[in-house]
């Protein structure tokens, strides 16, 4: 068991996470550069105080197949790019990124098509959203 968990931590060992500025979390290669999707490289999670998990955020659909994103030393940052309900009474929502990445991709090739050595996936840090994300607030309907 404890040569299964060293092997789990040398894969994770493939990306770290760190603070991107305002609403985003910043993801850097630690070794070889790393692919990530186009499209929902990284995918959000929201914290439900009620169930007391995280769940899945409904995302915008993705368009046409673009090249995978190319993440290496100096990293990139990603934004959350998903619409949340309203700040809960605690004043934020609590939401977990999740980066699927591949290894050893062909360059400039959707991810789907770029034959990675490995695709690996890999939840990051906790990230405090004090607003909607790119949610639209809903104006009141007028009342003749």
């Amino acid at each position: 068991m404890w040569l299964f968990f060293v092997a789990l931590n040398a894969w994770a060992a493939d990306i770290e996470f760190g603070v991107g500025e305002g609403n985003a979390v910043l993801v850097k290669a630690t070794g070889e550069a790393v692919y990530v999707p186009a499209c929902r490289g990284v995918s959000w999670s929201r914290f439900n105080g009620e169930t007391g998990a995280y769940e899945p955020t409904n995302a915008d659909g993705c368009g046409p197949l673009s090249s995978a994103i190319r993440v290496g030393s100096e990293g990139l940052e990603f934004k959350v790019d998903v619409p949340l309900p309203p700040v809960p009474a605690v004043g934020f929502h609590v939401l977990r990124p999740t980066v699927v990445y591949g290894l050893k991709c062909m360059e400039e090739t959707p991810f789907p098509l770029a034959s990675c050595e490995r695709v690996e996936t890999v939840d990051g840090p906790q990230v405090l959203v004090r607003g909607r994300g790119t949610a639209e607030v809903l104006k009141p309907a007028k009342t003749e």
